[in-house]
């Protein structure tokens, strides 16, 4: 069995489930949190609890369960829209209001669920990323070890480029602009991911106009980092929130049309393939609801 380790050189303190979930995104906290329990990661030689705080210069030490999807997870018939699929690997335009892998509140209904079904159980998808339960649009699915390793790796080097679709409240002057911030979860909502004196990891986010409307503007957003809720905690900072995005402050609202999610669309996804080793892009149909915001405006 393979250790890995980290050093924790933050100097500020973090909760271990949270930092290794940030270090390795294709797990979730919640296998992180089993991972701890089962006594799979040391500090500093020691075993630790989920809620144990790190301290810069902490030495953690771990290795991996059998992959978390083969845990519990069930074949489920629910729609899936395939961008492609080969032997190595399955993309997907996923759906709003559905949650990629399973969590605490979201034991079945996940895309892992709906691939599960798809496969008829012959194969174990294996997550390299993720994205939230109602953002939409373009994501990957390895449906080999291999294939999972060398995508997994590829978004830890940021060489995987990914471009978003967004709509934001107001109007934003600038053609172009780049956000360098650093992101933190809030110190009273765990939930949210904000810029604030307590924020530790840089994440970098880079915008271009392709539009403007009376009350919005539209984005096409590349992000360099990958941080979790990266473009929505950016946008907020610059103060034109995702709309949409009640938990980050973006209007529920606009010309008699409401938002039930925030108006963000991973468009379109480009990466070396794991088996053929060559560069390989997709892109993601924009949604109904989104397209309906513009449907006077060529993207």
């Amino acid at each position: 069995m393979k250790i890995n380790k980290l050093i924790y050189d933050l100097d500020i303190p973090e909760r271990i489930d949270y930092f290794m979930n940030e270090k390795h995104s294709e797990y979730s906290r919640t296998y992180f949190q089993k991972l701890i329990k089962s006594g799979n990661v040391y500090v500093n030689g020691k075993k630790v609890l989920p809620s144990h705080n790190l301290k810069k210069g902490d030495e953690i030490s771990y290795s991996f369960e059998e992959q978390e999807t083969s845990i519990s997870l069930k074949p489920e018939k629910i729609p899936l829209k395939i961008i492609y699929e080969d032997d190595d690997i399955i993309l997907i335009n996923k759906q709003p209001d559905i949650v990629v892998h399973q969590s605490f509140g979201h034991e079945s209904g996940t895309l892992l669920n709906a691939l599960m079904w798809h496969f008829k159980g012959k194969i174990k998808p294996f997550m390299v990323h993720r994205l939230d339960k109602d953002t939409t649009g373009a994501i990957i699915f390895a449906k080999t070890q291999k294939a999972k390793v060398s995508l997994s790796k590829q978004f830890q080097k940021r060489a995987v480029s990914k471009t978003y679709i967004t709509a934001v409240g107001g109007i934003i002057a600038e053609d172009r602009g780049r956000i360098e911030a650093p992101l933190g979860r809030s110190r009273t909502d765990r939930k949210i991911i904000e810029v604030g004196p307590f924020a530790k990891r840089m994440a970098i986010t880079e915008f271009k106009v392709l539009a403007r409307t009376k009350q919005f503007t539209l984005l096409e957003v590349k992000i360099i980092t990958g941080r979790t809720h990266q473009i929505r905690s950016h946008m907020k900072y610059i103060g034109h929130p995702v709309l949409g995005d009640a938990a980050y402050g973006g209007s529920t609202s606009i010309n008699n049309i409401e938002f039930k999610r925030q108006m963000l669309h991973s468009y379109r996804i480009k990466f070396s393939h794991p088996a053929k080793g060559k560069m390989v892009e997709f892109t993601a149909d924009i949604p109904k609801d989104m397209s309906e915001l513009f449907k006077n405006i060529k993207i």
